[in-house]
This record gives structure tokens, C-alpha cells and sequence, in this order.
């Protein structure tokens, strides 16, 4: 090597000199929100069906195999008992009308035996395809 080129590389510091470029941050950069959680669907407190909103979601949670056995005596007693004593109700009003077709009998005692089944159906339903499954 050249003795001026040695000389002048010793006095300059090319440590610094070749060292890779440091990458600027740019901090004026748009920030991203978090996505909002999924909210249900708005439910109108004026609707005449709002009942139906609240019987689908009691019966959802009713099937569900994670619902613990207090939640469903509790359905049980204070939904199904009212509802099987109403619909029984009206199979004894049907056959003790002296007054009633036969017709008449058949479709009352129908109707009762369908209300009286209501809630005994919807809470041992999904026991019964679980059973089947398995």
C-alpha cells in the first residue's frame, strides 16, 4: 500500500465512515384502530314480537350441552310447570264440555297436549340427539 494512503487512512476514521446508513423512522404514520367487537343486532323495544327475540334465545342456551342443571330445573319449574299445567288445563276443559263435538275434542286435545309438550321437547330434545351420537 501506498505509504500517503496508509498515512491518511490511519488519521481518517473509516469506522464510522462505512458503516450502514441507520434507517429513519417515520413516525407521522396513520395508526390502526381495532376492529369494534361484533355487536347484535339492534332489537326494538316498540316491536309487538319482541317476545319472539327472547324465546329463541331461551331456547338456544336451553339446548345448549354447557348449561348447567340449576338453569334448567329452574326452566323447568317457572317456564315448563305453568305451560304443562295450562295445556293439560285445556285437554280436561276439552273432554269435560258436555257440549263439544267430537271434532271439537280432538282439536283442543291436541292443541293443550302441543302446549303442554312445549317445554319438556325443547329441554330434552337435544339429550336425545346427544344419545344418538354417541
Amino acid at each position: 500500500m501506498d505509504p500517503k494512503l496508509k498515512e491518511l487512512v490511519g488519521r481518517t476514521n473509516l469506522g464510522e465512515l462505512l458503516q450502514p446508513a441507520t434507517l429513519e423512522i417515520d413516525l407521522n404514520q396513520p395508526v390502526e384502530t381495532v376492529a369494534p367487537a361484533k355487536a347484535d343486532p339492534a332489537r326494538s323495544t316498540a316491536d309487538p314480537f319482541q317476545i319472539n327475540f327472547a324465546t329463541g334465545d331461551i331456547v338456544g342456551r336451553l339446548q345448549d350441552r354447557h348449561t348447567g342443571k340449576g338453569v334448567k330445573t329452574f326452566a323447568l319449574v317457572f317456564l315448563a310447570g305453568p305451560m304443562m299445567i295450562f295445556g293439560l288445563g285445556l285437554v280436561v276443559m276439552a273432554w269435560s264440555s258436555p257440549s263439544s263435538s267430537a271434532l271439537g275434542v280432538y282439536f283442543s286435545s291436541l292443541f293443550g297436549l302441543a302446549i303442554a309438550g312445549f317445554w319438556p321437547y325443547v329441554m330434552f330434545a337435544n339429550r336425545r340427539k346427544r344419545s344418538r351420537s354417541n
